[in-house]
């Protein structure tokens, strides 16, 4: 008889380190029915409601269909995958700790530090029951942590502070600082390492489109040092940078099986490499933001990642300098071609120097909401609205970093989000090219 994989539950595990209790989810593969000797490598995951199913915006990792064709298609190992949910209103303190350098105090929301205790209740708590219930494989060298957002972040100390529990670390996401919509302050949230630790595999990740939320500058600044402390680029520290993905589960989703390859499987043979530029020509200001190139291999599993430290060959190199980490470093006006390298394969880009790129735009969002919405209830395009009632509006006007980027929703505090006639969910996307103004009219609010 052939099996299929299975999601149990189980209700209302008891934490006595925190006071609660929450459910745990748990993924057992095909085989597990099948050979009742056999035992499994363990993948824990937090904010574990959304792995398997829908979280409140519709969208699921949905990690089951991922393992269940990895393994199908014999890439990665079997395993058990357990979902850790999170607590709602206690997330934020549960996924933060109390380090050196964590500024949990400037954070956006009030924060009381329980990170400590959450991580004490995964290793004392959820790893024993899970190791006395099912037939686990122990040991950091088939354990892996993983997250996304906050949980990146409390997946980086987590697994950085107990490498003796966790050898491989999916670091997704990761919050590392909070920055001020309004202000651009920036305001580190992540501890930093001083010592190499015995992780084998860690995993780093974003997209393009996470806006002010997660920068690119912010994960490869932690990327960076992960690198100082002498983890080997591309093998033991894999990062990928996911041009057009968004801060939402659905992205984490489609990105998810490279994070399992990289820790239970193998990544097969390469197969394209690309310069993810996003133009064929890229401009880079003497002065203005900086600008890094985003080589981006893939393999025949599917595996992505993007390459930390590939060779560049320029073809005037009076134009630009290419750092080891593809930093573009611009000398004079004019244009060049870069190659990039890696392994047997090339990509070509055209980099053209002008004088100047402006740092900042000004974006004006001017929203026009239906004329049944609430009275006093405050409303959101990925920043605060104000409501001006003589013009029956919802403005805001911000300071952007030039080609921030990110998909939005308009929505309510009381959760309701814009749809349209048909009562389908409306997803914008913004990028920072040029001073603009978006007029945004909402046909009607659904939950």
């Amino acid at each position: 008889m052939k099996h299929s994989s299975t999601i149990l539950r189980n209700e209302g595990f008891y934490s006595a380190l925190l006071d609660n209790r929450r459910d745990l989810v748990v993924y057992l593969p095909p085989s597990y029915q099948e050979d009742s000797s056999r035992r499994y490598p363990v993948l824990y995951v937090h904010d574990g409601q959304n792995i398997f199913h829908p979280a409140f915006n519709g969208y699921s990792w949905n990690i089951h269909t991922t393992v269940d064709r990895l393994i199908k298609d014999r890439i990665i190992e079997d395993i058990i995958v357990v979902g850790i949910p999170n607590m709602g209103m206690e997330r934020a303190d549960e996924f933060t700790h109390e380090l050196e350098g964590i500024c949990y105090q400037d954070d956006k929301v009030p924060i009381q530090p329980r990170g400590e205790l959450y991580e004490q209740f995964i290793i004392e708590e959820v790893m024993p029951f899970m190791d006395a219930v099912f037939r686990t494989k122990t040991g950091p060298e088939h354990t892996a942590l993983m997250g996304s957002s906050r949980g990146g972040q409390v997946t980086y100390h987590i697994g950085m502070r107990r490498p003796d529990v966790f050898g491989m670390l999916g670091i997704v996401s990761p919050y590392f600082y909070c920055v001020d919509p309004q202000t651009q302050r920036e305001v580190p949230m992540y501890h930093t390492f001083h010592e190499k630790q015995p992780v084998s595999k860690i995993w780093i990740d974003l997209g393009s489109c996470e806006g002010l939320l997660i920068r690119e500058q912010h994960v490869r600044e932690v990327t960076e040092k992960l690198l100082g402390l002498g983890y080997s680029p591309d093998d033991e520290l894999v990062y990928l940078y996911e041009p057009d993905a968004a801060h939402v589960e659905r992205d984490w989703a489609a990105r998810v099986a490279s994070p399992l390859i990289h820790f239970f499987g193998d990544k097969g043979k390469l197969r394209t490499l690309k310069l993810n530029t996003g133009e064929e020509m890229e401009e880079v200001g003497v002065i203005g933001p900086t600008c890094r190139l985003n080589p981006i291999v893939e393999y025949d599993t599917g595996f992505k990642m993007t390459v930390l430290r590939a060779h560049y060959r320029i073809e005037d190199e009076r134009i630009v300098q290419i750092r080891e980490d593809g930093t573009v470093i611009p000398l004079q006006l004019g244009e060049t071609k870069v190659t990039v390298r890696y392994g047997d394969l090339e990509a070509v880009v055209t980099l053209c120097v002008v004088a100047e790129i402006r740092t900042n735009v000004q974006l004006e969002l001017v929203v026009h909401a239906p004329q049944n919405t609430p009275d006093g209830v405050k409303l959101y395009a990925w920043f605060p609205l104000v409501h001006h009632p003589h013009t029956d509006t919802y403005t805001n006007q911000v300071q952007i970093p030039m080609y921030a980027e990110w998909v939005f929703q308009v929505s309510r505090e009381d959760g309701k989000v814009e749809t349209d006639a048909a009562g389908n969910k409306v997803e914008r996307r913004y990028k920072a090219l040029a001073d603009a103004k978006l007029d945004i009219y909402v046909e009607q609010w659904s939950s």
